[in-house]
């Protein structure tokens, strides 16, 4: 699970920012909405990034894509720190500052016997290098090094001379280590080629990153016709499930759901006939339902963080809302979580949401993001105005508007 994430110097992002899962302890906040890990650590199962467009609210999304894509990368990818170009803060006076991304994870929820273990990986790149990279193993309060690796600048002399790093390993690390440091560029990640040569210290948090850590795409593209079918497939009983999710916001004519020749079809009744048709001929809203409401099956099944960017799009705001209460409802087995990034305010109902697990997202006088949590302001749980004092303005992150009036500049040019 994850606990916290925290930015730096990438996109709209310039201040270090962090979004957390970590539960406060309040009595008036609901605990069905909290994974108990131990009597210290209370996880919360969904949180959200409030805010008016163009405020940042997706950045923390992107640096997740960044992160995922730089570490899982394949072997023979020649620099995967392309996908951070043109993520460094653009308002910037210095240019050309690397991004800085961390996250903590919860790796083993530990028992009576012993400590629940945290990892905590830290990535500074552009890209073109790695400036440093590093993992620690967090058991209670003690916080132990597994390795970090930091950039010489100083020793480069010349434009082509390899860059060299500092490597430092900790007591507790398992896999290839001096041997390895020679194989691993400053394009690469050492945590990727550690893994990859069966580290048993690296491989548990790889695995994080590349299976539970689960970025939704929009819903609307092949990317997400083709999840639906491999999960589909592999899991038939969750047509008729869909079906039942389909039901429950009000979509009520689809009789099943097939895959044919590499196609998802929808097969449609009414009252006196049934048609087929194309996942791509589905309205935009069918298509994303269909692709949340698989992969919440999957988050209920195995350990998911899911991250939906646009959370709301193409969505009824009561539609929005139902589908988070179902989430809430069915999420118990496994510790899946759900981090939503939207600019509907359907997300602040009453009881919805932990506050302490909605973020809002707004732009300082640099034109730069900052995230403030709403549990940092005063809460009557008798009297939940949270919705109409937001849009009221009581939090801020809300758009600023202005008058626009069209002026038709060919009129000038007339004759």
């Amino acid at each position: 699970m994850l606990l916290d994430m925290t930015i730096a110097n990438f996109k709209s992002v310039k201040s270090p920012q962090t979004i957390s899962f970590e539960a406060i302890r309040d009595n008036r906040l609901s605990e069905s909405k909290v994974v108990v890990v131990n009597e210290k650590l209370k996880l919360i199962k969904t949180a959200a990034i409030v805010g008016p467009n163009g405020a940042g609210k997706s950045t923390f999304v992107r640096a997740l894509e960044a992160l995922k894509g730089i570490v899982t990368a394949c072997e023979g990818t020649e620099n995967p720190l392309l996908v951070l170009a043109g993520t460094s803060f653009a308002y910037s006076e210095v240019k050309g500052q690397p991004a800085t991304i961390i996250i903590r994870v919860l790796l083993d929820r530990g028992d009576e016997t012993r400590e629940a273990e945290i990892a905590q990986y830290t990535l500074v790149a552009d890209r073109e290098k790695i400036y440093e990279e590093s993992l620690y193993y967090i058991f209670g309060r003690s916080k132990k090094l597994m390795f970090e690796r930091k950039l010489i600048e100083s020793v480069l002399v010349e434009p082509t001379e390899d860059l060299t790093y500092k490597y430092r390993w900790g007591k507790m690390y398992r896999g290839e280590k001096k041997r390895l440091v020679n194989k691993v560029d400053e394009k690469h990640s050492f945590l990727a080629a550690s893994k990859n040569k069966g580290s048993d210290t690296t491989t548990p948090l790889y695995t994080w990153i590349e299976e539970s850590l689960h970025l939704l795409p929009m819903g609307v593209s092949n990317i997400s016709e083709k999840y639906l079918i491999q999960q589909l497939t592999e899991h038939p009983q969750w047509v008729q499930q869909l079906i039942n999710f389909l039901w429950s916001v009000d979509i009520t004519d689809i009789r099943d759901i097939r895959v044919k020749d590499d196609r998802l079809i929808f097969v449609h009744t009414n009252v006196t006939q049934h048609y087929a048709s194309f996942f791509s001929l589905e309205s935009l809203s069918l298509r994303r339902l269909c692709l949340i409401g698989v992969a919440f099956f999957e988050s209920f099944i195995k350990p998911r963080t899911l991250i939906i960017d646009d959370f709301g799009m193409l969505l009824h705001p009561d539609v929005l809302a139902h589908i988070v209460e179902i989430f809430e409802a069915c999420n118990t087995g496994y510790g899946s979580q759900m981090l939503t990034v939207d600019c509907n305010p359907s997300l602040l109902r009453p009881n919805l949401m932990r506050r302490d697990g909605v973020y809002f997202a707004e732009k300082d006088s640099e034109s730069a993001t900052v995230y403030f949590s709403l549990a940092n302001f005063k809460y009557s749980r008798s009297k939940d105005r949270t919705q109409s004092q937001y849009m009221s303005g009581a939090f801020g992150a809300l758009p600023i508007l202005s008058e626009f009036c069209f002026v038709d500049g060919t009129k000038d040019k007339e004759v």
